[in-house]
């Protein structure tokens, strides 16, 4: 009988773990962010290639960069979320970078895939 009690309870908390994370999925597919929620928030991290990263998302698809410890804040440097996709584009000297991967309102943390030229890295930034 205890076994039994074990077993239906590990089922149950099973059961309610993958439902919910479902619910969670299904509500950002029906209702996707915009990324409205990013306005005014600061994000850093460090890249695959250890160059150090921080955004700061502005309102108007601007943002403001620091990287490596100097700071731009160029118009040309956007974000755009769109389903389901955060893109970051930032103008160097030497062409456009730029970092896409998946966004969901309410994370603290993106994965982030670069790309400038033949060029490509990681980034995992947090929200600071």
């Amino acid at each position: 009988m205890t076994r039994l009690r074990i077993l239906t309870t590990a089922a149950l908390v099973l059961t309610l773990l993958v439902g919910t994370t479902g619910c969670a999925q299904v509500a950002e597919v029906l209702n996707p962010s915009t990324g409205e929620e990013l306005v005014g928030t600061s994000w850093s991290g460090t890249d695959s290639d250890g160059d150090e990263w921080g955004f700061e998302f502005q309102s108007g698809g601007g943002v403001a960069l620091t990287f490596n410890g100097d700071e731009f804040d160029d118009d040309s440097d956007v974000w755009k979320v769109e389903d389901g996709v955060i893109a970051i584009g930032i103008a160097f000297e030497t062409g456009v970078a730029t970092l896409t991967g998946p966004y969901f309102r309410d994370t603290t943390v993106i994965e982030l895939e670069g790309e400038q030229g033949d060029v490509t890295w990681t980034l995992t930034i947090e929200k600071d």
